[in-house]
């Protein structure tokens, strides 16, 4: 009895201990001051040492119910990331891509592994604890800032997202609400609670209705318009059966290729794309010189192989240094500059197609629909924000269908 005792109390006191750091890595704004990226990636190698200190334990062996599902996990998400990071290195063996851009990639293997680490440590409840986070997270830097700064941040906030995307009302230039990752891992959170409820009462709607508030008072109209496409989907998916939904599914993940290829061809075509956003007077902050600097390094043809991983950020804080922004604001034309005409397709086909196939065959039907809820929802995303390396929406985007896919399997 009293080892059962002790082992509850290690159990509570790690979720607690979960709990505050994840807080702690999630909150990189407080007020005017920033954290650095570089806590989360501590943290996140913390909590990594933990779980390889478990399978030490147990002779670097999964053991339990999930011990044929966590190596397959660990293996589906990080392939990518290892593929596109060797590719890289190759290219720099050959001379292709200067060695000076070498990059670890831990943006990406931290987040990765933690994801699939946190359930192995905590449970099928890791999702719960790291949604706790998030919320703890988010209130923790809005509540500071407004004892730092004042009330005057939220009209702020308001005037930005619903007038004024350059409002100055108090003074204020800076909007405290705009949280980047946070605000975006939200929706990822919202995909899970929308594709959870056979039909959505008014209750439902009022929630989903004040995380779009959030979404707009944060500036992520992005977010608003990809939770929008999953209400649609998830209310039409649901008319057909499991044999026609996974065949909708295959032909959306094959037009989703067609249409990044698309996508960065009228990027590449002269100022088709320019010329539009002019002519419709559309405002989109500034993200049309970004893309002109960046495609400006690529050519649309299958002979280009590349500028190589993390390249793109490199350039924009060095050689592009006057257009003052860290991000290109557009993953889908980040990944294609950075890994050529080829690995982009093999990098769409693999989210798009190919880790839908492994859902259906391992797990359930239903876990098929919610990753490809999530895939849709994160490559929406991936057209116009930096959300490929974001720590929270990494996290949101593996454990949420890997959790899904264990609680229907066996039945939790």
């Amino acid at each position: 009895m009293e080892k059962l005792e002790m082992k509850y109390d290690s159990k509570k006191s790690m979720v607690i201990l979960y709990v505050i750091s994840m807080t702690i890595a999630f909150t990189t704004q407080y007020a005017d001051y920033e954290m650095g990226y570089g806590l989360q990636i501590i943290i996140g190698l913390l909590w990594i040492f933990l779980g390889i200190w478990k399978l030490d334990i147990n002779g670097f062996k999964f053991r339990g119910v999930y011990k044929d599902d966590f190596p397959r996990f660990l293996k589906l998400y990080l392939l990518p990331h290892i593929v596109i990071h060797g590719y890289t290195i190759i290219l720099m063996c050959f001379g292709i891509v200067d060695k000076k851009y070498f990059t670890t990639n831990l943006t990406v293997y931290v987040p990765t592994v933690l994801a699939i680490f946190a359930i192995y440590l905590l449970g099928i409840n890791a999702l719960y604890y790291t949604v706790v986070s998030l919320l703890l997270s988010w209130l923790l830097s809005v509540s500071v800032s407004l004892v730092i700064k004042g009330p005057m941040i939220i009209i702020h906030a308001i005037r930005q997202g619903l007038i004024d995307p350059f409002d100055t009302t108090g003074g204020l230039s800076m909007n405290y609400f705009e949280l980047h990752d946070l605000v975006l891992a939200i929706g990822y959170v919202m995909v899970y609670y929308i594709f959870s409820k056979e039909k959505l009462t008014k209750k439902n709607i009022a929630i989903i209705m004040f995380v779009f508030l959030i979404m707009i008072l944060g500036l992520k109209r992005i977010s608003v318009i990809a939770l929008v496409l999953i209400i649609i989907f998830n209310l039409l998916i649901k008319l057909f059966n499991n044999k026609v939904q996974n065949r909708i599914c295959f032909i959306l993940g094959i037009l989703g290729v067609l249409f990044c290829y698309f996508y960065i061809y009228i990027m590449t075509d002269g100022d088709v794309f320019y010329d539009f956003i002019q002519s419709m007077g559309i405002n989109v902050m500034g993200r049309d010189y970004y893309y002109r600097a960046i495609m400006d390094y690529a050519q649309f043809k299958p002979s280009f192989l590349g500028i190589g991983r993390n390249v793109v950020t490199q350039l924009l804080n060095t050689e592009l240094s006057y257009l003052h922004v860290g991000g290109v604001h557009s993953d889908i034309i980040k990944m294609y500059v950075e890994n050529g005409f080829i690995l982009f397709g093999g990098w769409l086909a693999y989210y798009l197609v190919y880790l839908k196939n492994v859902y259906k065959k391992h797990y359930s039907e239903k876990s098929v629909i919610l990753y490809f809820e999530i895939i849709i929802y994160m490559f929406t995303l991936y057209l116009t924000d930096n959300v490929e390396i974001y720590f929270i929406c990494q996290i949101l985007a593996i454990m949420i269908p890997v959790t899904y896919a264990l609680k229907t399997k066996y039945n939790y």
